[in-house]
Formats: C-alpha cells, structure tokens, sequence
C-alpha cells in the first residue's frame, strides 16, 4: 500500500502539499514523422520528447495540460496518443468531430495556424492514424480510435480487452471509412511501446484508483501504459495524473496558466457540444478542472503491479469532517475533525468484477484493513470477504458514494448518513483531502464599503461570466427589500478560432484579476480598483463609483515589471498616509524568504510610485494581512495573519505615516491550525483600535466556532465568543462591517441547493450577520437572503500562497 500524496505540480502557487495522494509531472518524448518510424528528428527534438498517453480526446487538455505546454515552449517535440475515438458508442463521425476539436485546442496552444498534415503511420504493425502541425511540427497527435467505455456502469471494452482477453475492432483510419484494425492486449502492448521507445518522459492519468471516481477508460489507459512503459527497461521518469477528482482540490495554476488553458479547452468544446460556456465557470464539469493540476511523479522501471493501494481521506464537502474507523471488528465509522490519524485513511480496493460492473469495490480501513459493509440500516466494520455483496461499495464521480445497497453516503448533524439518492445537497460530497476548493483559505467572495454614499456599507461581489473570460460586478445592501444589482458588465467575447490569446493588453479577465474597495479619490464614495496583469508589469484600473454604477475602468497606476501580481502575495486598500483618500499596499516575495510591502500612495489623478515600506524577512511567504488600526498608530496599519509550525500566529504592524514596523514578537495560537481558520479584522471595543475575530470549524459537526483577540501593541488571548451550529465552515467567508455604529459579523455563503448528478457544487451566494451586542456576545442572526449567481463563481484568488 502507498500512502504518497496528491502533489501540486504548479510553481507558482503554492497550496497545502497534504493534498490527498501526492503527484508531481514528468514529460516525455516525440516520434519522428516519417510514417512506420518512431524515430526521433534530432535536430528537431535535442530538447526532449513527451509522450503524453491518455484515452479521450480532451483529457490531456482538461487533465495535463499545462504540463504539455511547458514542454512544448521548452522546445520539446511533445507526442500525444489518444487511445480512444469519440466515446462510449458513438459512430465515426463523433471521432471525427472530436479529432476536429482537439487540432483546433492544439493549435492554439502552439500559437500557429490550425492547418494539419494527416496521414496512417504503422507501429508494430498496426496502423495508426497520425495528425503533425505543419507550423509547428513538433507537435504530433497519434489515435489509436479505439471504441470507449461508459462512464457510469456498462461496458468497458478497453477493460475487456486488457483484463478479459477480447479482441477490439478500431474505427477506420481513413475519413472514407476504411482502414480499420483490430488489437488484442499483446498487439495494443506491443504498438503502445513502439509509441514509448523514443520517449525521454511520459504522462498519463492515474491508474491507481477504481471506477468510478474516475473514468474507466481513464484508469485502463493509465494502466496499460504503466505495465508497457516497466516493459522498456528504461529509467524514464513518468506522471500519473489525477482526474475527475482534481476538481475538490484547491485551483493550483498561475493566472497565466489557467488563462492559456482555458483558451485551449474553450477552442475544444466549441467544436464538441458547439458551447464552450461551461469552460469559463468552476461549478460545471470542464470548467473546473481548468485551474487544476495534481500528478504524481515516479519511474517507468519501477516494479509493481499495474494497480497500486494508496490510502485517500473522504472529507465531506459541507461539514469539512473525515469519516474516520471504528477502530475494531463490530464497531462503526464515525465523522471527526480531521486530523491526519492513520485512522481516518481509507483504501478503495477493486474487486474481481467484469470492467464497468458497479459494487465492484470495498472499502477499507488502512489501519486495521477491515472493509466497511452495510447491514441492518447502519455501516459496520468487520473482515474482508469479496463475495459478501454487503461490502460491495460504488464510489462514484463529483463526490457522490453509493453504499452496497444503493444509498448515498453523507453526514447529518455530526454523524455518518445513508440515505435514498435524490436531490442531495453537499452533505452527501466527499473530497479526497481535508484541504480542498472548498477550504481554501486564499480565496474571497465579497468586499465591503460604501459605495453609494449613504453612509453604511454595501457587498460587491463578482461574478464569472459564461460568454468568454470577463466578470459582471454586482452590489448588494444588508437588507431584505433591496435587491442586488449590476454596477459593472464587464464582456470579454471569446472567440474559438482567434490566433492570439483572449485576454491580453487592457482586458480584463476573471482569473488574473484581484479586487479592491476603497475610496481611493476621497469624494467619500468607495470605488471599485482591479488590479491585473499588463505590459510585463501591475495595472491598476480604477472603476469610479458614481452612487449607483461604476464607471468604466481608468488606469490609475502601471508599473515596471519590477512589481508582477505573479510575484505580489496580496493587495490592501487603507488610507495609510493620512491623506483622506486610499493607498494600496504591495506585499511582494522577497528572494529567499519573507515578503516586502509597498505603498502607492493615491494623488489627485491616480497613483505614486511604490515606495518601500517594510522590508519582513521574519513574515512568512504565506502571510496575509488585514488593514487594520493597531495600538499607537493614528493611521491604519495591519494585521499579519502567518503561521508557526502549523499553528497561527498574528503580527501587529504599526504604522508612521511612510513606514510600517512590526510592534512585538507574533502570538501564538496553537489551538488554530493556520490552514484551517478564517480571520477578520474590526473594531470591537470602540476604542479605535482593531481586534480580530477567528472563524474555526467545530469537527464533531458542520458548525463554526466564533473566537476573539483583543488587538493592542500585541493581540491577545483568543475567547469563544459563539458558535453557529449548522452553519458549514466550508462555505462562509467572514468580514468585520460597521452598521448603525456597530461592528457587525459579515457572512458571504453558499446557500446549500440541491447538486445535480455531475456538480461538486453549486448554490447561490448569500448574505447574513450577526451585530456584536458586547466584544463577547453575538446578537441574533439577520438573514438578508440569496444573491443573483452562483457562490462558486464569486470566488478569487485574493492571496497566492498559504
């Protein structure tokens, strides 16, 4: 059994390495194009070859990619074979569509013309059709066309030729119709390595899962090209990578990757499905595996089997609890916070099942390797028997588990649920990692200020638009008779066919922006600043607040490329000079360790150049920070929210006017783990000096405890103040407001709706709080109802690293 875990092959952000199993990248080599050959062109392909092996025609784009980008902008000839044409039963002009899709996606990834050079190559004998970018001929995509499996239950034929001896006719190599081959397991070992030979890395999808978590046809073609890739007594490095789950873990792609992706999936599905809408959002399918990609990293030479245990966690998605053993034989598994105890890992173990069969799986206990089975409407824990249908589990895609008898899986105030199948909300989603999209802290939804001059602050909130890149920006009061309503539309057409990438120069683009607001030109409206990537550089686009709009961008600073948003951990608007009008804060990596924090200071038509601040080598890269009003400071200074040894540590930094220093050693929270806490700031005492207030998930249930710490020259002690049951800690961000004179506890949620059978979410946005009757007791609940939109598609990137 392995217990590696998933790992983030991104460089750029950084998100917790304890994401479920871990995987890193490799890459791999490229044929030379003459047809029967796999020879290399040297003089082409000196930089390395990559055989990315996959088995549908958008799975390296939604699951690989940018691993075959990069290497194709390093100068590698990248080969991508495709075992399977179209999908489960389709005809053969389903194959053709999908092979028109993925030399559009290709060709866009590659920069050039989408013009093709087809023809039928043989390899070990058997033919294969082959399809070479002419302006740019180091990319080669290889279909094998073999018929797909279903992805819910039903036949597998790549399962039944490699584990069940059948022979598989192709669909024909030649548009007329003919051409057609047929592969039994020998001959599809035997063209897969003569594909191999000439690779320096390989990729494929993960072969050490069961169905269905992940396609069938995903883990035999991960499968198979494990076992063909120990047959060539090579030491090649080789990536496994993670699919339809990859949508629970955090987004782990820079702006710049995810933006490319997009362009190149979009391009992809405007030919399949003719709608490349649901590629723009993160609720939907396709959609939310652009900002992701986990691999795991290992040699083609290692020994082993071509399925491998690894031991996984199920969190569920809205009480952010793992299912952990009973421990013994006779007892049963029980929700707890998750902890990282061997007893919360759970092995799927496959079962000998025909391929595409369901209850083909058990359910084990890594620990004491007992299997979970359903008995007498409960789960028990008890020795394994393959035959006994009780332990025969269906774990399925998008979170769902179908227990042996056809329940659900789920958790219900606190403890473990089985229940009928129909309209489940979140209860009844598993994430395979306690840090997932859902608690990603470097995220946030909605920002406060008074952007109508009314004199009590208002909710802006994004939103992902479906027609290309761009976002709508919507405002909403704190009450139930005004409804939210569109300040900003902000179109970004996407065009599938263009040669240039969608959001370049002056666009605006949902992934690469981050958002302020603040009165940033003292008329005593809050506006609207995005700040977002330019000319090598940082923009920063002032959206004016007119009382009832905001205004079309004007560009209020640019920098050098000295100052990237690649290389800025976060932003904050405060009026830090004193001078009535906001300033923003730069919180930019150092070389080495530690962040150093910039000030552009506003003037009367938009910014000054940034000057330094602080110089931190102590803070962490991770740190976040809060504007807030520290002891001795008659100007808005900041909390630093970082982290020691896993717990949180908070760092009061003072401010001079033109300086920022840091008023005393850190304090320490060990009862917080850094990773798993939401933190605002406020003021509680009406002492003008800020505190701040903690959110921590409760663990025996999907409430949230409420926490506070006194701000001063040095934060102190942290009192549980509340604790709101039944809300999911999962889907809440917090922010600190002042209304009628009161600080208030702002909750941005995602009101839990129904999921269909292939979301992982879902849910509009809402808003409620809670008045602070006392700095330690939290009035009653004001619920001002669901927003226009979805919370999913609300949600940025306000800090890179945690």
């Amino acid at each position: 059994m392995r217990t590696g875990k998933w790992r983030s092959i991104a460089a750029r952000l950084t998100v917790p390495l304890t994401v479920a199993l871990s995987f890193a990248l490799a890459l791999a080599p490229h044929p030379a194009y003459a047809a029967g050959t796999a020879a290399d062109t040297a003089a082409n392909c000196r930089a390395g070859t990559l055989v990315t092996v996959v088995a549908h025609l958008d799975d390296d784009l939604l699951f690989v990619d940018p691993g075959i980008s990069e290497k194709l902008d390093a100068g590698w000839c990248i080969t991508t074979v495709h075992l399977i044409g179209g999908a489960n039963g389709a005809k053969f002009d389903y194959v053709l569509l999908r092979e028109t899709g993925t030399r559009l996606a290709y060709s866009r990834i590659a920069g050039v013309a989408n013009e093709w050079t087809e023809s039928t190559v043989t390899f070990a004998g058997k033919p294969v059709h082959a399809l070479v970018l002419k302006h740019q001929p180091r990319v080669r995509l290889l279909e094998l066309r073999l018929p797909g499996g279903a992805v819910r239950g039903g036949k597998v034929p790549l399962g039944l030729l490699w584990d069940r001896g059948e022979t598989l006719a192709t669909y024909p190599m030649n548009a007329d119709g003919t051409g057609a081959t047929r592969y039994d397991r020998a001959s599809l070992a035997a063209t897969l390595r003569a594909i191999l030979t000439p690779a320096t890395e390989i990729y494929t999808l993960n072969p050490d899962t069961v169905p269905f978590i992940e396609h069938p046809d995903h883990i035999y073609a991960a499968r198979i090209t494990r076992v063909v890739a120990q047959s060539l007594g090579r030491d090649l490095p080789i990536a496994y990578h993670l699919t339809y789950p990859a949508a629970s873990l955090p987004k782990n792609l820079s702006a710049a990757e995810t933006l490319r992706k997009r362009d190149a999936v979009g391009s992809y599905f405007a030919i399949d499905g003719g709608d490349a809408g649901h590629v723009f959002g993160e609720y939907q399918w396709d959609g939310n595996w652009i900002a992701r990609r986990y691999a795991q990293t290992a040699r083609a030479s290692d020994a082993g089997p071509a399925f491998r245990p690894r031991a996984t966690r199920l969190v569920n998605e809205h009480s952010s609890q793992c299912l952990a053993s009973g421990g013994s034989a006779g007892r049963s598994p029980r929700l707890a916070a998750c902890s990282g105890s061997a007893a919360q890992d759970w092995i799927w173990q496959p079962l000998d099942a025909t391929p595409g069969d369901k209850n083909a799986a058990q359910l084990v206990d890594a620990a004491t390797r007992l299997c979970v089975a359903e008995r007498d409407g409960g789960l028990v824990e008890e020795a394994c028997r393959g035959a006994d249908a009780a332990q025969r589990w269906t774990p399925w895609d998008f979170g769902l588990v179908y227990t042996p008898l056809g329940h659900c899986l789920g958790a219900k105030d606190g403890a473990v649920s089985i229940a009928g199948c129909s309209r489940l909300t979140a209860e009844y989603r598993w994430a395979i990692s306690p840090e997932s999209q859902w608690t990603d802290a470097r995220q946030q939804g909605a920002l406060y200020g008074d952007v109508k001059g009314e004199g009590r602050d208002s909710a802006v909130y994004v939103q992902r638009r479906k027609d290309g890149p761009g976002f709508n920006v919507w405002v909403a009061a704190m009450s139930r008779f005004e409804n939210a309503a569109p300040w900003y539309l902000n179109a970004v057409p996407f065009d599938p066919h263009a040669p240039s990438p969608t959001c370049r120069a002056d666009t605006l683009c949902f992934d690469s922006a981050r958002f302020l607001v603040a009165d940033f030109d003292g008329d005593g409206l809050a506006d609207l600043m995005v700040i977002a990537p330019r000319n090598g550089g940082t923009a920063f686009w002032l959206l004016k607040s007119s009382g009832t709009r905001f205004e079309a961008p004007r560009l209020w600073y640019q920098t050098t490329s000295a100052w990237t948003p690649a290389a800025t951990q976060q932003y904050v608007a405060a009026d830090f000079d004193g001078d009535g009008r906001a300033d923003v804060m730069l919180a930019q990596k150092r070389d080495g360790h530690g962040l150093n924090l910039w000030v552009l200071s506003a003037r009367d038509t938009g910014g000054n150049p940034p000057a330094l601040w602080l110089q931190a080598p102590s803070l962490g890269a991770g740190a976040r920070f809060l504007a807030a009003r520290a002891a001795g400071s008659a100007r808005p200074g900041l909390f630093a929210i970082d982290g020691a040894n896993g717990a949180l540590a908070v760092v009061p930094l003072a401010n001079t006017g033109s300086a920022f220093s840091i008023a005393g050693p850190p304090a320490v929270y060990p009862q917080f783990q850094r990773a798993f806490v939401k933190v605002t700031a406020g003021d509680l005492h009406s002492d003008g000096i800020d505190d701040l207030v903690v959110l921590q998930p409760r663990g025996e249930s999907a409430g949230i405890d409420v926490w506070t710490i006194q701000g001063g020259k040095s934060a102190g002690a942290a009192i549980r103040v509340a604790t709101l049951a039944g809300t999911s800690y999962a889907d809440t961000l917090p922010a600190l407001v002042r209304r009628d004179d009161r600080p208030t506890l702002m909750l941005f949620r995602r009101a839990n709706a129904p999921l269909g059978d292939f979301y992982f979410t879902g849910g509009a946005p809402s808003l409620s709080g809670y008045v602070f009757d006392s700095p330690s007791r939290l009035g009653a609940v004001q619920i001002w109802g669901d927003l226009p939109g979805l919370f999913s598609e609300a949600l940025w990137l306000e800090v890179l690293a945690q």
